[in-house]
């Protein structure tokens, strides 16, 4: 029989989550798919606590029940072997046999083998489910994109085409679909001319004019600094989903979670990144505004209607890459999938741990920080509200996309908690 104590000193959610952020650093790309991956991932660990615990509502399937024996499956191999079998569908071309060794080795000889092949079946079964489930779900679709070229509307930058413009449209998680709660347009304006001739969007165009251009006097050291520390946009970092599953793991080594707990907590997570991902999409590409970024009203200022605004052709964002050249983001501004994705992290983490007053770090990988920056918060709402700001600061996003995203990524942690996973 497995030493409960000795088992949980072995965490596979911990385990598995540092090997979801590997393969993010390794095959990069647009957050939206990766951000999926760890949904389907944490979802089909909760489905195996389920399965091997009998306690709780199952997010997709449960396993039939149990033999009555002494040999009970080991939680551990069921969460290991859930994590395994989804990460190899979704990333078919990495091979994770090694992790996979490297966790089994953590838990055999403290269970007999019947222990850990009814564990492994159990995890391999719920993994099949999700992964069943998300086969046609969209995330495959047509990243085909017409801008419009009227003033206001994105078009490609230096960066590349639009990215993964149909993400808006993949069937989310929890959401009825991605504009569940989808945000109204900037400044209530659903037309790009009424926009334009906005003193909101003037006064906002100014201000990341100011502070958010490569060049700017006006930005401080600290503002610098955190513009880069949560930027991870760029291919070989974890990537903005990567780094609030980080913070959430460095929270729970600190307070000291068991397994259970955490198969919860990153399950909520996941599944409230996942669909946040999805909505900020649908409001990114799926609405009347396809905002352009900073860069480019500010170099065609002169075709917006508004004499006060004057282009810069030479204006470029804060924002690098490796080699030091400037760019935005492939896609358009508003809403910020930052903060997006940083408001659905705030809302589980207050929710789960029935505060939003705690003392946390966050990390960083985002090679224009310092090696092993931290910055320490005390409460989950300060680092979501840090994080958008962030955005104007490295020059790429408006003050409005943020707080819109923010808006949007609580709104869709609330309804992940208040629905799933239930403990």
């Amino acid at each position: 029989m497995a030493d409960s104590k000795n088992e949980h000193a072995f965490d596979p959610v911990l385990y598995w989550n540092d090997t979801l952020l590997a393969t993010f650093r390794e095959v990069g790309g647009p957050p939206g798919p990766l951000s999926r991956a760890g949904a389907m991932m944490h979802a089909a660990q909760w489905d195996a606590l389920v399965s091997v615990t009998r306690k709780g509502a199952p997010y997709r399937s449960r396993t039939p029940e149990l033999p009555d024996d002494d040999q009970p499956p080991v939680l551990a191999a069921a969460l290991s072997y859930a994590a395994f079998e989804v990460l190899r569908n979704v990333y078919s071309g990495r091979d994770y046999s090694a992790e996979l060794d490297e966790s089994f080795a953590r838990i055999r000889g403290r269970c007999t083998p019947v222990q850990l092949i009814r564990g492994a079946r159990i995890g391999a079964a719920v993994a099949e489910a999700i992964v069943r489930d998300r086969a046609e779900d969209g995330a495959d679709g047509d990243d085909s994109y017409e801008s419009e070229l009227v003033p206001g509307a994105w078009r490609p930058t230096p960066s590349g085409p639009a990215a993964t413009p149909h993400w808006g449209g993949v069937t989310p998680f929890t959401l009825k679909d991605g504009g569940q709660f989808r945000p109204p347009p900037p400044d209530g304006c659903d037309e790009y001319a009424r926009l334009m001739a906005s003193p909101l969007y003037e006064r906002q165009l100014e201000e990341v004019r100011e502070l958010g251009g490569r060049d700017s006097r006006s930005r401080t050291k600290e503002e610098a600094r955190i513009a880069f520390f949560w930027a991870n946009d760029l291919d070989g970092t974890y990537k903005p989903p990567g780094q609030l599953f980080d913070a959430a793991a460095r929270l729970s080594r600190q307070v000291g979670l068991g397994v259970e707990q955490n198969v919860r907590l990153f399950g909520l997570l996941g599944l409230a990144l996942g669909d946040a991902g999805i909505a900020a999409w649908d409001a990114k590409y799926r609405t009347s505004i396809d905002l352009w970024r900073p860069e480019q009203a500010i170099r065609y200022a002169d075709r917006d209607g508004r004499p006060d605004t004057q282009p810069d052709a030479g204006w470029e964002p804060l924002s690098q890459n490796r080699r030091g050249e400037s760019f935005s983001p492939p896609f358009p501004a508003y809403v910020s999938g930052h903060a997006t994705f940083g408001g659905a992290w705030a809302a589980i983490m207050r929710l789960f741990f029935d505060t939003d007053e705690t003392s946390y770090t966050v990390g960083t990988e985002d090679p224009h920080s310092k090696d092993g920056e931290t910055r320490l918060y005390q409460s989950f709402t300060a680092a979501a509200e840090e994080n958008a700001r962030s955005r104007v600061f490295l020059g790429v996003h408006y003050q409005f996309d943020g707080d819109a995203g923010v808006k949007l990524g609580n709104r869709v942690g609330e309804h992940v908690f208040a629905n799933h996973l239930r403990a």
